[in-house]
């Protein structure tokens, strides 16, 4: 599959762009063309010298073009950022995947708070598919600890909650998140349920924050 990681350059887009570049050829977008072309020669290289030998790639593009060629696109830009998708709207290859793990929040003198609960506002899930509605959007990978992604080494037990209106797309991506060692993947329902998996978020960062806890994930019992 080829995967196109907007926002590859930020530390989740390394440790999604490492875990599956054994099997996938995978496209690290930037605004900047060669920031992304010089940050995926620097994950290749990482790549290469911990499995050895993979079947996949690493290599880097502007996020206006790979839009226009990868299978699956991930999000791995801040909330803040979601309106600038509006640049790629009219580029994206029609009935491609977009993966959004983004979570809405922000901090107040409680804690971390999920924005859309006080901004009167849909989950980010539902903005992306907005934007993009000739795609096929998933909700996914929130709960999971770029942390860990990054170091290759460790294995992440952790569930990965989805949320999609198209089931079919659902098993399209259930191998892509169990290639990595470990995670489950568990489907919640359709996209407008997708603000309950994006609360998890901050609940789990207020819990780790108040308990002495790092990297917290989550794996339902």
């Amino acid at each position: 599959m080829k995967i196109g990681i907007i926002g590859g350059t930020g530390d989740m887009g390394q440790g999604l762009a490492l875990r599956w570049a054994p099997n996938h050829d995978i496209v690290i977008g930037s605004r900047d063309a060669g920031k992304a072309e010089s940050v995926a020669k620097e994950y290749y290289d990482k790549a290469i010298s911990y499995y050895r030998n993979i079947n996949g790639s690493i290599r880097g593009d502007e996020n206006i073009r790979l839009v226009t060629y990868c299978d699956a696109i991930v999000l791995c830009i801040p909330y803040e950022s979601i309106n600038t998708l509006e640049s790629i709207a009219d580029s994206v290859k029609k009935d491609s995947i977009v993966i959004c793990p983004i979570v809405p929040m922000s901090k107040d003198s409680n804690g971390f708070i999920y924005s859309p609960m006080h901004e009167h506002r849909y989950s980010a899930a539902e903005q992306v598919r907005s934007i993009l509605p000739d795609t096929r959007v998933v909700a996914a990978f929130h709960n999971i600890s770029d942390v860990k992604l990054r170091k290759l080494d460790t294995v992440i037990e952790s569930d990965v909650l989805i949320c999609s209106d198209d089931k079919s797309t659902v098993e399209e991506i259930i191998p892509l998140i169990k290639e990595i060692k470990n995670l489950r993947p568990l489907y919640v329902g359709p996209l407008p349920l997708s603000y309950q998996v994006e609360s998890l978020t901050p609940l789990i960062l207020n819990v780790a924050k108040n308990n002495g806890l790092k990297n917290p994930g989550i794996k339902i019992l």
